[in-house]
């Protein structure tokens, strides 16, 4: 009698014997992208049939413990992959002593916690990394045929991410061979639903109509990477950023003006809702693992913001990082300062900026600083822009420590943060300011762990990392489990 894979060998034989006919006869008339489609749609058919000939051909697992005991019953699971559900026929166990049972075949396939297959689970997140929910599961259903709703992706995604942190762990990048080690930390609000500060679920549902949204919560985003040394002249910094300034001086720009720009090296972007801590904690575990015999300079590109550089202080100092103002953030104030000065978009507001940057880049900061107070009190300036005026100074003067410039570019060291500038955009912007989204505090965390794993190109290799760390602890039981089943006889009918 034929055997049930036998069978569906046959079956797939038959499709393909078909598909070659309609190729050589019926399709013929067609046009080739419809032909194209059909014959998609034809080995989708195929593989729906190899797939059950290799599960058919596993068997159940009734035979796993010989006949030392034997199956209480069989149970049906339906196997959801890429090709459509594939019916697996499942013997089961029961152990009296436990008050449980197990499934041997369930270890041996690997099969997942949930219906879907981990490579359909696979495309379904990376589609869901970059896009919405609802797009993914669109995508899939136009290609495969295969539903995955929106609930039901936000599911896997959340048990996707559990693995990340450990993955992070174990994978740091190898010992660098770059001079200088760098460190880049920020802070980006992702709205948070209001009914979901305690919500375990992971919804990023769309507003309803006239819906407000709730409250942001910072992420701290951070950026390790490894790079050479570029001697830079202050005169090419200057004149790049006051060159045609005109256009948009309000924007600073920072050009590192050599010909063989060096580029960050072995790059890992993170971003976490947990708190500044466990954002600072990332940095010390990529830094370790980087640089372990401290050999290279160590610095910290931030923006000066006060919660940060505290934290920065009391987890990276320590560490013998080298805090430095990144010049986007000063070039930022120094055309708001020149404007209470100089008229917008003059010819003498681009020399004013020219002259007071180059005193800030060779290290003369406090007569920068001081200068400015000097001319505002020679000016009749009402006290609210004498106040405004204050603010912008009292910025500098607190962070005259880690603007010196001078040392930084004679080192080669980089000055200005645009690493955590364009992750904070692409990790955390890109996805999670979608229009209309709405995230509980769990599920816009697992989204970042994995959207990062996707921007960091470690998606294959964490997959691989993901599905083994599943298998133990879906099946960690199993082994002794079996063993004592075996031993103690106590498995029956």
């Amino acid at each position: 009698m034929i055997s049930d894979h036998e069978r569906n060998i046959l079956k797939m034989q038959d499709q393909i014997v078909e598909l070659s006919q309609l190729l050589l006869n019926d399709w013929q008339a067609l046009e080739l992208h419809t032909v194209e489609e059909e014959i998609f749609r034809a080995l989708l058919r195929i593989g729906n049939n190899a797939l059950a000939a290799f599960v058919e051909k596993k068997g159940t697992g009734k035979n796993a413990y010989g006949d030392e005991s034997h199956s209480h019953s069989e149970k049906n699971w339906n196997y959801i992959s890429i090709f459509g559900k594939v019916p697996i026929k499942r013997a089961y166990f029961w152990d009296k002593e436990k008050g449980s049972g197990v499934f041997p075949i369930d270890e041996e396939l690997n099969l997942p916690s949930k219906h879907y297959s981990y490579l359909l689970q696979n495309w379904n997140q990376l589609l869901a990394v970059d896009g919405d929910f609802d797009g993914a599961r669109e995508t899939l259903e136009r290609i495969l045929g295969i539903n995955i709703w929106t609930k039901q992706s936000e599911e896997i995604n959340q048990n996707a991410a559990q693995s990340a942190e450990e993955f992070y762990a174990s994978n740091t990048a190898s010992e660098q061979t770059q001079p200088i080690l760098v460190a880049e930390v920020d802070g980006k609000g992702v709205v948070i639903r209001k009914e979901s500060q305690d919500d375990t679920a992971v919804s990023n549902l769309r507003l309803k109509k006239g819906e407000k949204n709730g409250n942001k919560k910072m992420a701290t985003v951070t950026a390790v990477f490894g790079i050479e040394r570029n001697i830079r002249d202050v005169d090419d910094i200057v004149k790049y950023e006051t060159d045609n300034s005109g256009k948009n001086p309000a924007k600073p720009r920072l050009k590192i003006a050599t010909d063989n720009e060096p580029k960050p090296q072995n790059k890992i972007v993170r971003a976490t809702l947990e708190g500044k801590e466990k954002g600072f904690e990332r940095i010390i575990t990529e830094t370790d693992a980087r640089d372990p015999q401290k050999r290279y300079d160590r610095i910290l590109l931030m923006d000066g913001e006060p919660a940060l550089e505290k934290k920065a202080k009391e987890f990276l100092t320590p560490m013998g990082f080298i805090i430095i103002l990144d010049l986007f953030h000063v070039m930022e104030r120094l055309w708001t300062l020149c404007y209470f000065f100089c008229k917008e978009g003059s010819e003498e507001s681009v020399e004013w900026v020219r002259k007071y940057l180059t005193m800030i880049l060779t290290g003369k900061v406090g007569y920068f600083i001081g200068a400015i107070r000097q001319i505002m009190t020679k000016r009749k300036f009402s006290p609210s822009k004498i106040d405004k005026i204050e603010k912008l100074l009292v910025y500098y003067e607190k962070r005259k420590s880690h603007m010196k410039y001078n040392e930084y570019l004679a080192k080669g060291y980089p000055i200005g943060s645009g690493v955590i500038e364009g992750t904070c955009r692409s990790l955390v912007k890109d996805r999670m300011e979608l229009a209309g989204m709405r995230w509980s505090e769990i599920g816009a965390e697992t989204m970042l762990e994995l959207r990062s794993i996707k921007v960091n190109g470690k998606w294959d290799d964490y997959w691989q990392y993901f599905v083994t760390e599943e298998k133990q602890r879906l099946y960690a039981d199993y082994a002794s489990y079996n063993e004592s089943i075996k031993h103690k006889g106590k498995m029956v009918a």
